[in-house]
């Protein structure tokens, strides 16, 4: 019978005379920084680069949230800006923790981020304000029954197969979290998959940013009272460039997750 310990080693070997845990586990989260840091590199800093760019464009609109009396604001920019806010610094986090080798804990925080940024443009689109309204009230809400049911279009086979995924990595199964912790003794692969999980939800996030919390309004007043030199329109055009980037090296399933969060929902309500 295979059990997980059986599938890689335990480098946090359990020795009644050995370091103490958090020492342990630490030195092997320097060396894996160091690994991360040769092989992922570059993929980590395009990551990094997006989120900083996700972060300064929103900064450009966000004092609009105070002075919503100025400019006409998406009816749902609450959740909008909630999700935005809240999966910035889940995104952060979890690269944090991706870039040591804790790749199973990462992956639990990203089950939030797909589902807060499902919920957040439903709610945008929506004519029907039952669900933004259970969200302010802290109700309980149902992704498959509340969400991806009421899509018609674009098909939502990818979102429920993604969703999936994540519901394994995030529940007590066999899946969830991490046995071995050092690069060395687990697959590549786990690392790779984490940065690819990463790529497509920082994209969808853009989205999410771009066309459902900056409206027209938004952009006429911080034009009106901004700075002489717009900086938008030159982080707009780097963030395109990064994403282009990120998009052109991504297998046919992220693809299709982005393509159909940047498509035009139809809804049945």
């Amino acid at each position: 019978m295979n059990t997980e310990s059986d599938e890689y080693n335990l480098d946090l070997d359990y020795r009644r005379d050995g370091n103490i845990f958090t020492s342990l586990i630490e030195q092997i989260e320097v060396e894996n920084f160091i690994f991360m840091e040769a092989n992922h590199g570059i993929e980590i800093m395009m990551i990094q680069e997006v989120l900083n760019t996700l972060y300064a464009i929103a900064s450009e609109y966000a004092w609009l949230l105070n002075d919503h009396e100025i400019a006409d604001l998406n009816k749902a920019n609450k959740i909008v800006f909630s999700a935005l806010h809240k999966n910035l610094i889940a995104l952060h986090t979890s690269l944090k923790l991706t870039k040591i080798g804790l790749y199973g804990p990462a992956r639990s925080i990203l089950r939030h981020v797909y589902e807060a940024l499902l919920i957040a443009k439903f709610c945008s689109v929506s004519h029907n304000t039952d669900l933004y309204e259970k969200w302010k009230n802290g109700k309980e809400i149902y992704l498959s029954k509340n969400v991806l049911k009421k899509i018609i279009h674009p098909d939502t086979e990818a979102f429920k197969e993604f969703w999936s995924w994540m519901s394994e990595y995030s529940h007590a199964l066999i899946y969830a979290q991490q046995v071995a912790v050092n690069i060395k003794n687990f697959p590549l692969h786990e690392i790779s998959l984490n940065l690819v999980f990463l790529r497509t939800l920082i994209d969808c996030q853009y989205h999410l940013l771009s066309r459902h919390f900056i409206t027209s309004s938004m952009q006429y007043y911080t034009k009106y009272y901004g700075k002489e030199t717009d900086p938008v329109p030159a982080m707009k055009k780097k963030m395109n460039e990064l994403l282009k980037k990120s998009r052109a090296t991504l297998i046919k399933e992220p693809k299709e997750i982005i393509k159909n969060y940047r498509a035009t929902w139809k809804l049945s309500e």
